[in-house]
């Protein structure tokens, strides 16, 4: 068993690693959202045509956003671990209510642990929790996702595989016979008229295919609309929780205002 002390001491130096982490993934889910998205491309050029290596190729995505969370939730549990045993051994024997979730009894917590809870949810001391759940990436409402079969084990969606021809138009030039002409003998120095006219090459084939790590906006809603179900749920606690019975302590305004103001 570690002692209170080590308990303090251990907070404080996770403290700022936590806080930081936090802005880290709020800034991380807000500028970096190209990091969740991959897309693979392939195209073959015709006989005869020439080549366009950017109509090929690979990008991975490089992270999901289960992948970052899980990695949030194991780089933080030492601290968070650290900071209830604390308030706990601090408020052993003290005031205490269940705090009961979307239903479901998570356990009987003291005043302090429920205060602090309550603090890690919403308060920016410890970092700004809510706005990095808002800042999640979210897979776009523009495009039709299927979930990717691409790499087993990782959260990766995929719009369907777009097939196509690559094509261009180049104007060929041509004689327009003239039906005035066609039984007769052309006229010395005649020169019959010539335009161009639209005629489509096929230069390739072509696959584009979008990939995503991202989450869907009901995923985001609901982890926000959970973060709002906890904060009842706390609040309802400790209410309970503050209707005990108040302990005097032997530290009155009159021992210590007396002894300092008149030596008693």
């Amino acid at each position: 068993m570690r002692k209170l002390n080590v308990l303090l001491a251990l907070t404080d130096q996770l403290r700022v690693q936590y806080k930081n982490m936090i802005a880290d993934y709020s800034k991380f889910f807000s500028k970096s959202q190209g990091a969740f998205l991959g897309v693979k491309k392939t195209y073959v050029p015709k006989e005869g045509t020439i080549d366009d290596p950017k109509l090929r190729g690979v990008i991975p995505v490089a992270t999901t956003v289960e992948e970052k969370l899980d990695y949030f939730i194991e780089n933080t549990k030492d601290f968070i671990d650290a900071l209830f045993s604390q308030e706990k051994t601090n408020a052993s024997g003290l005031a205490t209510a269940s705090l009961v979730v979307d239903g479901n009894n998570w356990g009987t917590f003291t005043s302090l642990e429920l205060l602090r809870l309550k603090t890690l949810i919403e308060s920016s001391d410890l970092g700004k929790l809510e706005e990095m759940l808002m800042n999640i990436p979210v897979r776009s409402d523009s495009e039709v996702w299927f979930e990717s079969d691409i790499e087993t084990g990782r959260q990766i969606w995929s719009t369907e595989l777009l097939k196509g021809v690559n094509k261009t138009t180049i104007k060929e030039p041509f004689i327009v016979k003239d039906p005035n002409l066609e039984t007769k003998d052309i006229p010395v120095g005649y020169n019959p008229p010539v335009v161009s006219r639209d005629v489509v090459h096929e230069l390739g084939d072509y696959t584009v295919q979008h990939f995503s790590g991202q989450w869907s906006q009901r995923q985001r809603a609901l982890a926000l609309k959970r973060r709002a179900a906890l904060l009842s749920a706390i609040t309802v606690a400790l209410k309970e929780a503050n209707e005990t019975e108040a302990i005097e302590s032997d530290l009155t305004g009159k021992r210590i205002f007396n002894y300092l103001f008149f030596g008693d």
